[in-house]
Order: structure tokens, then sequence, then C-alpha cells
């Protein structure tokens, strides 16, 4: 089976890293929350603004952890009748599906660029405590989504130019990870 070419290693590593920076925020938000908690309850102080980190956390951990499912196949798929199809219309519905991933993902991230671009033209912040600039949650918003366009759409050419080379691959790489592949990844976390 042939490697995946470079670019692809190199969304699949920045995939990771949009993930793991998902990750250390809701980490600091649970900090957050904590210290928040126990402020008001011991004393009778508030931070201020944590609700609204937390809705910001929400969407950047959303947005950001759509590449990284994307890479690791847990994106849902349903595949009911999958092994009822011969291998090569499962392996073009494969890069069809990667396809259409990466079309709604460029509709998405287009609608998010128009939101951050007004938030910019009219200096938009939030009507809270924080007075949050907007542009700064909807960015990294749109960042999100733009890491989620362009590996979907790699993955879909790639998925593309490997039907002319092994159908097989198709399904290996891009298809539902199959009852082996969850067991196999289970047994390599366990030993």
């Amino acid at each position: 089976m042939p490697h995946p070419p470079l670019a692809l290693r190199i969304l699949n590593q920045l995939a990771m890293v949009c993930a793991l920076v998902a990750g250390a925020a809701v980490a600091i938000l649970a900090v957050l929350i904590v210290v928040d908690v126990l402020g008001r309850s011991l004393f009778g102080y508030s931070l201020q603004g944590t609700d609204e980190l937390g809705g910001y956390v929400l969407a950047l951990c959303g947005s950001l952890g759509l590449s990284w499912a994307l890479v690791k196949r847990a994106h849902p798929r349903i595949d009911l009748g999958f092994r009822f199809f011969g291998i090569r219309l499962r392996a073009a519905l494969h890069v069809l599906a990667h396809a259409s991933l990466a079309g709604f993902a460029l509709f998405m991230a287009w609608h998010a660029y128009g939101e951050l671009a007004a938030t910019l033209r009219f200096g938009a912040v939030t009507n809270t405590p924080l007075q949050t600039p907007l542009w700064v949650p909807q960015g990294l918003w749109l960042v999100g989504l733009v890491q989620f366009a362009i590996t979907a759409l790699a993955m879909a050419l790639h998925g593309a130019w490997l039907m002319s080379l092994d159908l097989d691959a198709v399904s290996r790489i891009y298809g539902p990870p199959t009852v082996q592949d969850e067991v196999g990844e289970y047994v390599a976390q366990e030993g």
C-alpha cells in the first residue's frame, strides 16, 4: 500500500495539534470553573465570565476537533448496506463521503468567514462583563473549520487517487473502522 503523501501526513499532525489545543482549553476551563465555584462558595467572590468562556471553549473544541475525528475515522457513517456492494462502489462511496464532507466544511468556513468579516467591520464585542471582542472566538472557530475543510478535501483527493492504485486501501484508510480495527486499537491501548 502506498504511503500517504507528505501534505496529508502534515495535515494529520496539524489535526492532532488542534485536538491537543482543544483538550488543553477544556483543562484550563475546568480549572477556572473549580476556582470560580470555590471562590463563590468560600469567599463570596466570582471570576465573572467563566460561563462565557465555556461557550467559547465549546465552539473551539467543536471546530478544532473535527479534523482529528476525521483523521481517526470517528465521524459517524451509515454503513448498513456496504458489505453488499462491490469493492469499486464502496471505494467510490468512501471518496464521495469525504468530498461531501469537504464541501460542507467549505460551506461552513465560508459562512464563518462572513461572520468574522462583519464582526471586524463593526468592531463587535459581547454585551457581557468580559466585553470580549467577538473576532477572537470567531477567528479561532474559523481556523478550525478551515483546517477541517482542507483535511477533508486532501483526504478526498487522496482517496480518488488511490482508487486507481488499490481499491482495498481506500476502504482501509477512508472507510469506517471495522470491528477488527476497533478491537486491534483497544488491544494496543491495553497492551
